[in-house]
Protein backbone atom coordinates (compact mmCIF):
# COMPACT_ATOMS: atom_id res chain seq x y z
CA UNK A 1 0.00 0.00 0.00
CA UNK A 2 1.19 3.02 -0.80
CA UNK A 3 2.71 5.70 1.95
CA UNK A 4 0.34 8.47 1.04
CA UNK A 5 -3.05 8.89 0.18
CA UNK A 6 -3.53 12.41 -0.77
CA UNK A 7 -2.69 15.61 -0.58
CA UNK A 8 -4.42 19.19 -0.47
CA UNK A 9 -3.52 22.79 0.36
CA UNK A 10 -5.34 26.14 0.53
CA UNK A 11 -3.86 29.87 -1.11
CA UNK A 12 -2.55 30.94 2.53
CA UNK A 13 -0.39 28.29 2.58
CA UNK A 14 -2.35 25.74 4.55
CA UNK A 15 -0.96 22.30 3.98
CA UNK A 16 -2.20 18.91 4.56
CA UNK A 17 -1.64 14.99 3.73
CA UNK A 18 -3.32 11.96 4.66
CA UNK A 19 -1.62 8.76 5.03
CA UNK A 20 -1.90 5.09 4.64
CA UNK A 21 -3.13 4.96 7.96
CA UNK A 22 -5.86 7.29 7.17
CA UNK A 23 -3.86 9.88 9.88
CA UNK A 24 -4.48 13.23 8.79
CA UNK A 25 -0.95 15.44 8.99
CA UNK A 26 -0.57 18.70 9.30
CA UNK A 27 2.53 20.49 7.08
CA UNK A 28 3.63 23.37 8.98
CA UNK A 29 6.71 25.49 7.75
CA UNK A 30 9.17 25.12 9.97
CA UNK A 31 10.29 21.06 8.64
CA UNK A 32 7.50 19.96 11.24
CA UNK A 33 4.78 17.74 10.40
CA UNK A 34 1.90 17.00 13.07
CA UNK A 35 -0.56 14.45 12.70
CA UNK A 36 -3.92 14.82 13.88
CA UNK A 37 -4.72 11.66 14.86
CA UNK A 38 -8.49 11.95 16.49
CA UNK A 39 -10.07 10.68 14.02
CA UNK A 40 -9.38 8.13 10.91
CA UNK A 41 -9.76 9.59 8.10
CA UNK A 42 -10.22 8.32 3.84
CA UNK A 43 -10.24 11.92 2.61
CA UNK A 44 -9.14 15.28 3.66
CA UNK A 45 -10.30 18.25 1.95
CA UNK A 46 -8.55 22.24 2.82
CA UNK A 47 -9.86 25.55 1.72
CA UNK A 48 -8.45 27.28 4.33
CA UNK A 49 -6.56 27.81 7.65
CA UNK A 50 -10.12 27.72 9.06
CA UNK A 51 -11.71 25.11 6.35
CA UNK A 52 -10.40 21.84 7.25
CA UNK A 53 -12.96 19.10 6.90
CA UNK A 54 -11.98 14.93 6.69
CA UNK A 55 -14.58 12.49 6.06
CA UNK A 56 -14.47 9.12 8.08
CA UNK A 57 -14.76 5.68 6.39
CA UNK A 58 -18.32 5.28 6.85
CA UNK A 59 -18.71 8.53 4.43
CA UNK A 60 -19.49 10.67 7.85
CA UNK A 61 -18.22 14.34 7.46
CA UNK A 62 -15.72 15.86 10.07
CA UNK A 63 -14.15 19.56 11.06
CA UNK A 64 -11.24 20.49 12.28
CA UNK A 65 -12.52 22.62 15.13
CA UNK A 66 -10.70 24.19 18.33
CA UNK A 67 -10.69 22.79 21.92
CA UNK A 68 -12.23 24.95 24.08
CA UNK A 69 -9.65 26.63 27.15
CA UNK A 70 -9.07 25.29 30.50
CA UNK A 71 -7.34 26.51 33.60
CA UNK A 72 -3.94 25.62 33.74
CA UNK A 73 -3.54 22.73 36.90
CA UNK A 74 -1.24 25.48 38.76
CA UNK A 75 -2.79 28.23 41.30
CA UNK A 76 -1.74 31.58 40.03
CA UNK A 77 1.90 32.63 39.84
CA UNK A 78 3.59 35.76 38.53
CA UNK A 79 5.43 33.58 35.80
CA UNK A 80 5.20 29.89 35.12
CA UNK A 81 7.31 27.46 33.12
CA UNK A 82 7.15 24.18 32.04
CA UNK A 83 8.25 21.32 30.53
CA UNK A 84 6.87 18.18 29.03
CA UNK A 85 7.54 15.64 31.50
CA UNK A 86 5.18 18.39 33.74
CA UNK A 87 7.88 19.90 35.87
CA UNK A 88 6.37 23.14 36.74
CA UNK A 89 8.34 26.10 37.93
CA UNK A 90 7.37 29.85 38.76
CA UNK A 91 8.33 32.83 40.08
CA UNK A 92 6.22 35.45 42.38
CA UNK A 93 7.59 38.35 41.51
CA UNK A 94 9.37 39.42 44.06
CA UNK A 95 12.29 37.24 43.16
CA UNK A 96 11.24 33.90 44.94
CA UNK A 97 11.09 30.80 43.18
CA UNK A 98 8.95 28.16 43.33
CA UNK A 99 8.10 24.48 42.76
CA UNK A 100 5.16 22.86 41.93
CA UNK A 101 4.55 20.05 43.80
CA UNK A 102 2.50 18.19 45.69
CA UNK A 103 -0.12 20.09 44.25
CA UNK A 104 1.03 23.25 45.50
CA UNK A 105 3.75 25.97 45.07
CA UNK A 106 6.79 24.77 47.43
CA UNK A 107 9.73 27.76 47.45
CA UNK A 108 12.74 26.59 46.43
CA UNK A 109 16.40 28.58 47.67
CA UNK A 110 16.97 30.84 44.90
CA UNK A 111 20.86 31.14 45.97
CA UNK A 112 20.78 35.16 45.90
CA UNK A 113 19.62 35.84 42.65
CA UNK A 114 16.81 38.49 42.19
CA UNK A 115 14.70 35.71 39.83
CA UNK A 116 11.76 37.35 37.74
CA UNK A 117 12.07 34.25 35.07
CA UNK A 118 12.34 30.81 35.24
CA UNK A 119 13.80 28.45 32.53
CA UNK A 120 12.40 24.68 32.75
CA UNK A 121 13.91 21.52 30.68
CA UNK A 122 12.82 17.91 31.28
CA UNK A 123 14.98 16.17 34.13
CA UNK A 124 15.57 19.13 36.73
CA UNK A 125 17.20 20.80 34.30
CA UNK A 126 16.17 24.69 35.63
CA UNK A 127 17.46 27.59 35.11
CA UNK A 128 16.92 31.05 36.14
CA UNK A 129 18.55 34.72 35.77
CA UNK A 130 20.11 37.23 38.94
CA UNK A 131 17.87 40.28 37.29
CA UNK A 132 18.92 43.76 36.97
CA UNK A 133 16.06 45.26 35.20
CA UNK A 134 12.93 44.74 36.75
CA UNK A 135 11.42 42.63 34.13
CA UNK A 136 11.28 38.99 32.94
CA UNK A 137 14.44 37.88 31.82
CA UNK A 138 17.81 39.58 32.30
CA UNK A 139 20.46 41.07 32.32
CA UNK A 140 22.18 39.36 34.50
CA UNK A 141 24.19 36.63 35.66
CA UNK A 142 22.57 32.90 34.97
CA UNK A 143 21.89 31.05 37.68
CA UNK A 144 20.98 27.01 37.46
CA UNK A 145 19.34 24.65 39.63
CA UNK A 146 22.06 22.45 41.34
CA UNK A 147 19.31 20.16 43.17
CA UNK A 148 19.27 21.88 45.99
CA UNK A 149 19.53 25.59 45.42
CA UNK A 150 20.40 27.90 42.37
CA UNK A 151 23.88 28.75 41.61
CA UNK A 152 25.43 31.13 39.84
CA UNK A 153 26.78 29.87 36.23
CA UNK A 154 30.28 31.43 36.38
CA UNK A 155 31.38 30.70 32.38
CA UNK A 156 27.63 31.90 30.92
CA UNK A 157 27.58 35.11 29.71
CA UNK A 158 25.38 38.21 30.89
CA UNK A 159 21.75 36.81 29.98
CA UNK A 160 18.91 38.62 28.66
CA UNK A 161 16.83 35.26 27.96
CA UNK A 162 17.41 31.66 28.37
CA UNK A 163 15.64 28.98 26.60
CA UNK A 164 15.75 25.10 27.12
CA UNK A 165 15.26 22.87 24.22
CA UNK A 166 12.64 19.85 24.78
CA UNK A 167 16.06 17.94 23.49
CA UNK A 168 17.70 19.81 26.60
CA UNK A 169 20.34 21.89 25.16
CA UNK A 170 20.40 25.05 26.64
CA UNK A 171 20.10 28.07 24.36
CA UNK A 172 20.60 31.99 25.66
CA UNK A 173 20.36 35.15 24.37
CA UNK A 174 22.74 37.43 25.79
CA UNK A 175 22.95 40.82 27.14
CA UNK A 176 25.65 42.05 23.93
CA UNK A 177 23.24 40.57 21.38
CA UNK A 178 24.55 37.30 21.06
CA UNK A 179 22.70 33.71 20.69
CA UNK A 180 24.55 31.01 22.10
CA UNK A 181 23.78 26.91 22.65
CA UNK A 182 25.52 24.75 25.46
CA UNK A 183 27.47 21.76 24.13
CA UNK A 184 28.93 19.57 26.00
CA UNK A 185 29.73 21.95 28.50
CA UNK A 186 31.25 24.65 26.57
CA UNK A 187 29.06 27.40 24.80
CA UNK A 188 29.10 28.22 21.12
CA UNK A 189 27.96 31.36 20.00
CA UNK A 190 24.97 30.98 17.05
CA UNK A 191 24.96 34.20 16.18
CA UNK A 192 26.52 37.39 16.48
CA UNK A 193 24.90 41.00 16.59
CA UNK A 194 21.78 39.93 16.98
CA UNK A 195 18.56 42.31 17.22
CA UNK A 196 17.74 43.86 20.20
CA UNK A 197 15.48 40.26 21.38
CA UNK A 198 13.57 40.83 24.45
CA UNK A 199 13.22 37.20 24.51
CA UNK A 200 13.40 33.77 22.88
CA UNK A 201 12.23 30.41 22.48
CA UNK A 202 14.17 27.18 21.75
CA UNK A 203 12.20 23.83 20.05
CA UNK A 204 14.76 20.74 18.73
CA UNK A 205 16.75 20.91 15.93
CA UNK A 206 18.34 24.17 16.22
CA UNK A 207 15.15 25.53 15.70
CA UNK A 208 14.85 28.95 17.95
CA UNK A 209 12.21 32.02 17.32
CA UNK A 210 13.00 35.66 18.84
CA UNK A 211 10.37 38.69 19.86
CA UNK A 212 11.46 41.99 20.51
CA UNK A 213 7.89 43.02 21.62
CA UNK A 214 7.54 43.81 17.77
CA UNK A 215 8.48 40.96 15.07
CA UNK A 216 8.64 37.51 15.54
CA UNK A 217 12.34 36.01 14.67
CA UNK A 218 13.97 33.12 13.15
CA UNK A 219 17.44 31.65 13.97
CA UNK A 220 18.64 30.14 10.98
CA UNK A 221 22.35 30.05 8.78
CA UNK A 222 23.89 33.02 11.92
CA UNK A 223 21.53 35.12 11.41
CA UNK A 224 17.98 36.34 12.96
CA UNK A 225 15.35 37.09 10.44
CA UNK A 226 11.98 38.43 10.69
CA UNK A 227 8.59 36.59 10.07
CA UNK A 228 5.48 37.84 8.47
CA UNK A 229 2.52 37.38 11.61
CA UNK A 230 -0.77 38.79 11.57
CA UNK A 231 0.40 41.32 13.98
CA UNK A 232 2.83 41.96 17.07
CA UNK A 233 4.84 39.69 18.33
CA UNK A 234 5.17 39.83 22.59
CA UNK A 235 6.54 36.06 23.49
CA UNK A 236 6.41 32.82 21.97
CA UNK A 237 6.61 29.04 22.37
CA UNK A 238 7.54 26.18 19.98
CA UNK A 239 7.55 22.57 21.05
CA UNK A 240 9.85 19.59 20.14
CA UNK A 241 6.57 18.65 17.45
CA UNK A 242 6.95 22.28 15.65
CA UNK A 243 3.65 23.83 17.38
CA UNK A 244 4.38 27.61 17.58
CA UNK A 245 2.06 29.76 19.39
CA UNK A 246 2.54 33.79 19.26
CA UNK A 247 1.70 36.34 21.50
CA UNK A 248 0.20 39.55 20.10
CA UNK A 249 -3.02 41.10 18.44
CA UNK A 250 -4.45 38.88 17.65
CA UNK A 251 -2.44 35.24 19.19
CA UNK A 252 -1.95 33.16 16.78
CA UNK A 253 -0.75 29.24 15.95
CA UNK A 254 1.62 28.30 13.26
CA UNK A 255 -0.81 26.52 10.78
CA UNK A 256 1.35 25.63 7.45
CA UNK A 257 3.42 27.70 4.93
CA UNK A 258 3.39 31.34 6.27
CA UNK A 259 -0.60 30.04 7.75
CA UNK A 260 -1.41 31.74 10.98
CA UNK A 261 -4.32 30.71 12.74
CA UNK A 262 -5.89 33.31 15.08
CA UNK A 263 -7.20 32.33 18.44
CA UNK A 264 -9.84 33.85 20.28
CA UNK A 265 -8.62 34.13 24.01
CA UNK A 266 -11.42 35.51 27.13
CA UNK A 267 -8.37 38.50 27.99
CA UNK A 268 -5.47 39.63 27.02
CA UNK A 269 -2.64 36.90 27.21
CA UNK A 270 0.97 36.69 27.64
CA UNK A 271 3.57 34.30 28.02
CA UNK A 272 2.94 31.52 25.73
CA UNK A 273 4.13 28.13 26.73
CA UNK A 274 3.98 25.02 23.44
CA UNK A 275 4.80 21.10 24.62
CA UNK A 276 3.15 19.62 21.95
CA UNK A 277 0.10 20.63 19.39
CA UNK A 278 -2.45 19.46 22.30
CA UNK A 279 -0.77 21.33 25.06
CA UNK A 280 -0.13 24.95 24.87
CA UNK A 281 -0.25 27.28 27.67
CA UNK A 282 -1.08 31.56 27.91
CA UNK A 283 -1.04 33.67 30.89
CA UNK A 284 -4.28 35.77 31.26
CA UNK A 285 -2.86 38.96 32.49
CA UNK A 286 -6.54 40.49 34.05
CA UNK A 287 -7.29 37.03 35.82
CA UNK A 288 -3.49 35.68 36.33
CA UNK A 289 -4.10 32.43 36.01
CA UNK A 290 -2.71 29.96 32.79
CA UNK A 291 -4.79 29.11 30.59
CA UNK A 292 -4.65 25.19 29.60
CA UNK A 293 -5.05 24.87 25.14
CA UNK A 294 -5.53 21.23 23.86
CA UNK A 295 -5.18 22.39 19.98
CA UNK A 296 -7.90 20.74 17.84
CA UNK A 297 -9.87 18.03 17.26
CA UNK A 298 -12.00 16.68 14.56
CA UNK A 299 -15.63 17.37 15.05
CA UNK A 300 -18.85 15.38 13.33
CA UNK A 301 -20.94 17.54 11.40
CA UNK A 302 -23.97 17.05 9.38
CA UNK A 303 -23.34 14.76 6.34
CA UNK A 304 -23.33 11.03 5.88
CA UNK A 305 -22.58 8.21 3.18
CA UNK A 306 -20.01 10.54 1.19
CA UNK A 307 -17.05 8.98 -0.23
CA UNK A 308 -15.32 12.40 -1.33
CA UNK A 309 -15.27 16.05 -0.67
CA UNK A 310 -13.85 19.11 -1.74
CA UNK A 311 -13.49 22.53 -0.38
CA UNK A 312 -12.60 26.20 -1.93
CA UNK A 313 -10.53 29.33 -0.48
CA UNK A 314 -14.07 30.91 0.47
CA UNK A 315 -14.94 27.86 2.50
CA UNK A 316 -17.31 26.46 0.17
CA UNK A 317 -17.87 22.60 0.70
CA UNK A 318 -19.22 20.02 -1.55
CA UNK A 319 -18.97 16.11 -1.88
CA UNK A 320 -20.15 13.44 -3.56
CA UNK A 321 -21.90 10.15 -2.01
CA UNK A 322 -21.52 6.45 -2.67
CA UNK A 323 -24.15 7.01 -6.02
CA UNK A 324 -22.40 9.83 -6.78
CA UNK A 325 -24.54 12.25 -6.98
CA UNK A 326 -23.53 15.54 -5.95
CA UNK A 327 -24.11 17.38 -3.21
CA UNK A 328 -23.13 20.79 -1.63
CA UNK A 329 -23.07 22.48 2.22
CA UNK A 330 -24.73 25.96 2.78
CA UNK A 331 -23.52 25.93 6.17
CA UNK A 332 -26.40 23.85 8.41
CA UNK A 333 -27.66 21.50 5.67
CA UNK A 334 -26.18 19.52 2.15
CA UNK A 335 -28.73 20.56 -1.32
CA UNK A 336 -28.98 18.15 -3.77
CA UNK A 337 -26.95 19.59 -7.20
CA UNK A 338 -28.13 17.89 -10.43
CA UNK A 339 -25.90 15.35 -12.20
CA UNK A 340 -23.62 12.92 -11.58
CA UNK A 341 -19.83 12.67 -10.72
CA UNK A 342 -17.50 10.10 -9.50
CA UNK A 343 -15.31 13.47 -8.19
CA UNK A 344 -16.43 17.18 -7.65
CA UNK A 345 -13.65 19.94 -7.61
CA UNK A 346 -13.95 23.23 -5.59
CA UNK A 347 -11.77 26.62 -5.84
CA UNK A 348 -14.29 28.70 -4.93
CA UNK A 349 -17.68 28.83 -4.79
CA UNK A 350 -17.47 30.30 -8.95
CA UNK A 351 -14.88 27.94 -9.70
CA UNK A 352 -16.18 24.55 -9.50
CA UNK A 353 -14.89 21.41 -11.92
CA UNK A 354 -16.21 17.80 -11.67
CA UNK A 355 -15.13 14.27 -13.48
CA UNK A 356 -17.84 12.06 -14.31
CA UNK A 357 -18.22 8.51 -13.97
CA UNK A 358 -16.58 7.78 -17.49
CA UNK A 359 -13.54 10.29 -16.28
CA UNK A 360 -14.55 12.85 -18.27
CA UNK A 361 -14.05 16.82 -18.14
CA UNK A 362 -16.81 19.03 -16.86
CA UNK A 363 -17.24 22.66 -15.47
CA UNK A 364 -20.14 23.86 -13.10
CA UNK A 365 -22.29 26.55 -14.67
CA UNK A 366 -24.27 27.21 -11.46
CA UNK A 367 -27.19 25.68 -13.26
CA UNK A 368 -25.83 22.74 -14.91
CA UNK A 369 -22.24 20.91 -15.97
CA UNK A 370 -20.46 22.02 -19.10
CA UNK A 371 -18.53 19.72 -20.81
CA UNK A 372 -14.38 20.78 -20.83
CA UNK A 373 -12.19 18.88 -23.39
CA UNK A 374 -9.50 16.57 -22.06
CA UNK A 375 -5.64 17.22 -22.48
CA UNK A 376 -5.50 13.53 -23.95
CA UNK A 377 -7.40 11.18 -25.42
CA UNK A 378 -9.35 8.50 -22.75
CA UNK A 379 -9.97 8.75 -18.86
CA UNK A 380 -8.55 11.39 -16.94
CA UNK A 381 -7.76 10.05 -13.38
CA UNK A 382 -8.33 13.32 -11.53
CA UNK A 383 -9.13 17.01 -11.29
CA UNK A 384 -8.43 19.96 -9.83
CA UNK A 385 -9.51 23.39 -9.88
CA UNK A 386 -8.16 26.37 -8.66
CA UNK A 387 -10.27 29.83 -6.91
CA UNK A 388 -8.34 31.56 -9.79
CA UNK A 389 -9.99 29.24 -12.78
CA UNK A 390 -6.74 27.40 -13.56
CA UNK A 391 -7.44 23.70 -13.96
CA UNK A 392 -6.03 20.39 -13.74
CA UNK A 393 -6.05 16.49 -14.48
CA UNK A 394 -4.52 13.74 -14.45
CA UNK A 395 -4.28 11.87 -17.46
CA UNK A 396 -4.65 7.85 -17.91
CA UNK A 397 -0.72 7.56 -17.55
CA UNK A 398 -0.41 9.36 -14.97
CA UNK A 399 1.04 12.98 -15.88
CA UNK A 400 -0.42 16.33 -14.67
CA UNK A 401 -2.04 18.22 -17.36
CA UNK A 402 -2.30 22.50 -16.44
CA UNK A 403 -4.82 24.46 -18.03
CA UNK A 404 -3.97 28.30 -17.10
CA UNK A 405 -6.15 29.83 -19.95
CA UNK A 406 -8.82 28.05 -21.74
CA UNK A 407 -8.01 26.00 -24.37
CA UNK A 408 -4.38 25.82 -23.36
CA UNK A 409 -3.68 22.53 -22.20
CA UNK A 410 0.08 21.99 -21.61
CA UNK A 411 1.65 18.98 -19.56
CA UNK A 412 4.00 19.92 -16.56
CA UNK A 413 6.90 18.31 -15.59
CA UNK A 414 7.39 14.71 -16.01
CA UNK A 415 6.59 13.65 -12.26
CA UNK A 416 4.08 11.11 -12.23
CA UNK A 417 1.01 11.31 -9.67
CA UNK A 418 -2.19 9.57 -8.81
CA UNK A 419 -3.93 12.21 -6.63
CA UNK A 420 -4.09 16.28 -7.61
CA UNK A 421 -5.15 19.30 -5.66
CA UNK A 422 -5.59 23.33 -6.24
CA UNK A 423 -6.32 25.96 -4.35
CA UNK A 424 -5.12 28.41 -7.18
CA UNK A 425 -1.83 28.17 -9.84
CA UNK A 426 0.34 28.90 -7.75
CA UNK A 427 -0.43 26.75 -4.35
CA UNK A 428 -0.77 22.76 -6.50
CA UNK A 429 0.03 19.72 -4.50
CA UNK A 430 -0.81 15.82 -4.58
CA UNK A 431 1.08 12.14 -4.09
CA UNK A 432 2.92 10.63 -6.54
CA UNK A 433 2.07 7.59 -8.29
CA UNK A 434 2.66 4.53 -6.46
CA UNK A 435 4.17 2.08 -8.98
CA UNK A 436 3.87 -0.71 -7.03
CA UNK A 437 6.67 -0.82 -4.94
CA UNK A 438 4.33 0.58 -2.12
CA UNK A 439 6.21 3.92 -1.26
CA UNK A 440 5.07 7.62 -2.91
CA UNK A 441 5.55 10.67 -1.91
CA UNK A 442 3.65 13.63 -0.92
CA UNK A 443 4.46 16.36 -4.33
CA UNK A 444 3.85 20.05 -4.55
CA UNK A 445 3.55 22.34 -7.23
CA UNK A 446 7.35 23.91 -7.24
CA UNK A 447 8.42 19.77 -8.13
CA UNK A 448 9.19 19.13 -4.69
CA UNK A 449 8.75 15.97 -3.49
CA UNK A 450 8.80 15.79 0.42
CA UNK A 451 8.68 11.83 1.15
CA UNK A 452 8.15 8.98 3.56
CA UNK A 453 9.77 11.13 6.14
CA UNK A 454 6.81 13.08 6.56
CA UNK A 455 9.23 16.62 6.43
CA UNK A 456 10.14 19.84 3.91
CA UNK A 457 13.71 19.82 4.36
CA UNK A 458 13.45 22.70 1.28
CA UNK A 459 11.58 24.75 4.01
CA UNK A 460 13.66 26.57 7.38
CA UNK A 461 15.71 23.84 7.91
CA UNK A 462 17.84 25.10 10.07
CA UNK A 463 21.68 25.37 9.15
CA UNK A 464 22.88 24.78 12.34
CA UNK A 465 21.24 21.64 12.45
CA UNK A 466 22.80 20.28 9.49
CA UNK A 467 26.31 21.69 10.80
CA UNK A 468 25.82 19.79 14.34
CA UNK A 469 24.96 16.50 11.94
CA UNK A 470 27.43 16.86 10.10
CA UNK A 471 30.16 17.43 12.84
CA UNK A 472 28.52 14.42 14.57
CA UNK A 473 29.00 12.25 11.52
CA UNK A 474 32.81 13.63 11.13
CA UNK A 475 32.53 15.86 8.49
CA UNK A 476 33.90 19.19 8.12
CA UNK A 477 31.39 22.18 9.03
CA UNK A 478 30.76 24.52 6.18
CA UNK A 479 30.76 27.09 8.36
CA UNK A 480 33.09 26.73 11.78
CA UNK A 481 31.14 27.30 15.68
CA UNK A 482 32.75 29.74 17.50
CA UNK A 483 33.30 29.15 21.19
CA UNK A 484 32.62 31.75 23.81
Amino acid sequence: MATYLMATNGNDGTFWALNAAHQALRYLGNSSVQPETSQALTYIAVGNVNSIYGLSAAGEVYQLVNTPYQAAPWTPMWHVSTSADGSAWGVDGNGNIFEWSGGQWQQRPNGGALALFVAVGDGGNVWTIDNTSGWWGGPGVPYKWNGSTFAPVTDAPNAQWISIAPDGTVWLQSHDDRTLYLDGGVWRVAATNTPNLFGIAAGNGGLVYGWDFGLLWVLGGGFWQPIDTLGSCASAGVAADGTLLVDGDPVVRLAGFGAWQSLVFPNRTLDKIAIDAHKMYALDVQTGIYLQWGGSTWQKIAGSNFVSISAGVDGSLWAVDQAQAIWSFDGAAWQSVPGRMQKVAVGSSQYIAGLDPSGKLFFFTGGGWQAVSSPTTGAMLDVAIGADASLFAIDGNHHLWSRIAPGDWSQAGTMQLQQIDAADRYHVCGVTWDDGSGQNAVWSGSGVAVGADHHLHHYFKSPLWQQRQQSQQGRPDQQAQTSL
